[in-house]
């Protein structure tokens, strides 16, 4: 009498991979919605919007709420086409509310997500059956559910107040919805990775926040010290000129003197950018990825001002601020700045930024393939 072998089950076909993923993503919808965070960020959208409805704008000047505001350089003329209303929305909608505070809410709505799934949740899950890998990317999915309805209903909202308060449809607003939904991969791969480690909620979200903050600080650093940077080569090449036109030798002893400091604080701020711009380029771009937003509306703040003489006396470049110059004005230190960012397209900024949340995701799957349950 032999014994029986073993049992094989049926094939699955694609149509059951994708049935078991739709399940799970309406399954993670619905825990979603079923939370608090949900509709105070869906309400904080609609008062946003409200607020940016209730700013009005004519020949004469800018208003809220019907109460003239004394800005005098704040009017139809200066801001044609539903331009300040774009302005406030870059300005106020992206760059704070959603850049800063609806992601905030929506790591706290998505923190329990991962910590639940390796503290048991997985059980229910894997008894479909399911891929350990599969099931930890739509879990991952299905996280960026809460960014990508809540900036779909801002969206279409701001679509409506800027078309009908500034009679400008601006369709390019809601590319405003998968930057977001990218801007948010960056955080919540760090977290879902932590939490999945840590099986804490508070954990992943204190450790996503600093990962946040150190973001912003290399960021910042790198912008400091490419301005320094440019500041600095400029300023030696100005100095430069005017050695050459052959003035007398004690200005001319000075200038050498000058041109030796700026020559020799140059190589230090050439060092610094590159450490912190090699730093930046392996990391998400926070900051990079919620400006594309203004590019994507064609904003500028460009306000034309007179030429100024190259040279200025000392008091006067103190007012300038730390990276000002005697030789160079602020107009061609901006301009150089401006040219340094022309080669970070949004293919750059985006693109080397997934490529962190792919390695992200890669080392969380990796654990989550071999963690025993």
């Amino acid at each position: 009498m032999s014994e029986a072998g073993p049992t094989r089950l049926p094939r699955r076909t694609p149509a059951d991979y994708w049935v078991q993923t739709w399940g799970t993503l309406v399954a993670a919808y619905r825990e979603l919605n079923a939370r608090m965070l949900f509709w105070v960020a869906l309400t904080l959208n609609a008062l946003i919007i409200a607020a940016i409805a209730a700013v009005g704008i004519d020949e004469k000047g800018i208003s809220v709420l019907g109460f003239d505001l004394p800005i005098s350089i704040v009017y139809t003329k200066t801001f044609p086409d539903g331009r300040i209303y774009k302005l406030i929305f870059a300005t106020l909608g992206v760059g704070l509310w959603l850049s800063w505070l609806s992601t905030i809410l929506a790591l706290l709505s998505t923190a329990s997500m991962f910590p639940d799934l390796a503290s048991g949740g997985v059980d229910t899950m894997l008894s479909k059956p399911i891929g350990r890998t599969r099931l930890f990317m739509t879990k991952f999915a299905s996280g960026l559910l809460f960014t990508a309805l809540q900036v779909s209903v801002f969206s279409a909202l701001a679509f409506l107040v800027i078309g009908v308060r500034g009679g400008s449809w601006e369709w390019g607003i809601f590319v405003v919805v998968p930057l977001m939904v990218v801007f948010f991969s960056y955080l919540f791969c760090v977290q879902a990775v932590v939490g999945l480690v840590t099986r804490s909620p508070i954990a992943s979200v204190i450790v996503t926040l600093l990962f946040w903050i150190f973001l912003f600080l290399v960021d910042t650093g790198e912008r400091f010290t490419m301005v320094g940077r440019i500041a600095s080569q400029l300023e030696m090449e100005a100095i430069e000129s005017l050695i050459a036109k052959g003035e007398n030798e004690e200005r001319k002893a000075g200038f050498v003197k000058l041109r030796d400091e700026a020559e020799e604080a140059l190589p230090n701020w050439t060092l610094a950018h590159g450490i912190f711009f090699a730093a930046k380029t392996v990391l998400p771009k926070t900051s990079e990825t919620a400006q594309l937003t203004g590019r994507a509306l064609a904003l500028t703040t460009e306000i034309p001002v007179e030429d100024e003489e190259e040279t200025v006396d000392e008091d006067e470049r103190r007012r300038r601020g730390m990276f000002a110059s005697n030789f160079v004005n602020p107009r061609k230190l901006g301009a150089a700045i401006d040219k340094e960012y022309e080669p970070r397209n949004p293919w750059w900024i985006v693109g080397t930024s997934l490529g962190f949340v792919g390695v992200t995701l890669a080392i969380g799957a990796w654990h989550f393939r071999r963690r025993d349950f």
